[in-house]
């Protein structure tokens, strides 16, 4: 990184006019690290790194605490355990709450005539930071993955998280590669996308990785940095090993993955898009969440079926008399033809890979399908298209038959 003294001067007069900007204060003590200013770029991680921890930023606390222990400053351990401290309460926290937004910043007037950019840099962090860090809430909001772990169990988690900054365009997961790791978004904005259509955004705060990990799939949609962004990586070792001693952390796991499930389901299966946002809500309910290894048959030819399942995770086979005769990725439905008509499988579906499945019981469907004709239609029309298929392979393998 290049930059120069008029690129802190820069940086500076931006974190002045908008000192609740964390991408401001960033910026401010990234260049004065690039520019070999060390104690003074500490200080600056520091002030970010305390004022985040008050402010409910856990993850951005985090990653100045853990940056500022790989440069060997004190001040990364002390910010650690503060953040270990207020944060690791040992409870089931499932959703995150921001604190209420902090008064307006005080005038901070100006530095002395004669201070060089650096010095300028220096006075707006001392002025600012003060404001910054002042506020001590009574309540802070649960951190998604600290707040399930005792204080050792925390601080052995955090130990493990490594700091990376990725620049815009830069893919964080790639679809379909193995997963090694969680990770937890310090700041910044990342897009999550699957096929080339997007699914949403991911902001300063998520972590995301743990549908791979829960599931021990492969990654189930690439994440692109859509800007420059900074996060944290936990090594999937570490995060079983803390899961393994602290039950609750993977109870947090779990109902992150499931909710990440449903919510991709919505936005990439036909079935669901026939329905309104809210009977979407009351249908997923309903779903149950499977876990299944390679080779596993859930639906077998000639054998009864009383679920409609889908794939959110892995791959799966439709497969009759050891051919295979289609490959099912995340959104795919299948056993609608049997669920629907009450005629037998017409074929085997074996799991490819370990895979995640969401399975709807039969009579849950039809209670559902009642009140919205709309997905029978929806379902109906599956239906169609996958008998003329399966048609259309028969048909292509009697033309084999010589």
């Amino acid at each position: 990184m290049t930059v120069s003294a008029e690129d802190l001067a820069r940086s500076t007069k931006r974190l002045r006019a908008r000192p609740t900007d964390w991408s401001a204060w960033l910026e401010v003590a990234v260049i004065l690290s690039a520019l070999g200013h060390t104690d003074e770029a500490e200080t600056a991680f520091a002030t970010i790194g305390e004022g985040a921890r008050v402010a409910g930023r856990v993850a951005l606390a985090v990653a100045c605490g853990r940056h500022l222990a790989d440069l060997g400053s004190v001040r990364g351990p002390e910010l650690i355990d503060q953040i270990v401290e207020t944060y690791a309460t040992g409870g089931p926290h499932f959703a995150f709450t921001a604190p209420p937004a902090p008064e307006d910043p005080p005038d901070i007037g100006e530095p002395p005539a004669d201070a060089d950019e650096k010095a300028q840099a220096m006075f707006a962090i001392e002025k600012l930071g003060a404001w910054l860090t002042a506020r001590q809430p009574k309540q802070v909001p649960p951190a998604p993955l600290l707040s399930a772990l005792s204080k050792p169990g925390a601080r052995a988690l955090v130990g493990v998280m490594t700091p990376h900054a990725r620049p815009a365009g830069s893919v964080v997961v790639e679809a379909g590669a193995p997963a090694h790791a969680l990770y937890w978004l310090a700041h910044g904005t990342l897009t999550v996308a699957r096929d080339g259509a997007t699914l949403g955004e991911l902001h300063s705060g998520a972590f995301f990785g743990e549908i791979a990990l829960v599931g021990g799939t492969t990654r189930t949609a690439t994440v692109t940095a859509a800007e420059d962004v900074w996060l944290l990586e936990i090594p999937a070792r570490a995060v079983e090993n803390a899961a393994a001693k602290h039950p609750k952390l993977a109870e947090v796991l779990a109902f992150h993955a499931r909710a990440r499930l449903l919510a991709n389901l919505t936005r990439t299966s036909e079935l669901f898009r026939a329905l309104a946002e809210s009977d979407r809500d009351e249908l997923l309910g309903k779903f149950e969440s499977q876990l299944v290894p390679a080779g596993t048959k859930f639906i077998e030819e000639g054998g009864t079926n009383t679920h409609l399942w889908v794939v959110v995770a892995g791959r799966c086979a439709v497969q009759s008399q050891g051919a295979t005769l289609a490959e099912l990725g995340p959104g795919a439905a299948v056993g609608e033809i049997s669920l629907v008509s009450g005629v037998k499988p017409v074929a085997d579906v074996v799991a490819l890979e370990p895979a995640v499945l969401l399975r709807l019981a039969k009579k849950d469907f039809e209670a559902v399908a009642k009140r919205h004709p709309e997905l029978l239609a929806e379902v109906e029309k599956l239906v169609v298209a996958r008998e003329q298929a399966n048609r259309a392979l028969f048909q292509d393998a009697t033309d084999l038959i010589v």
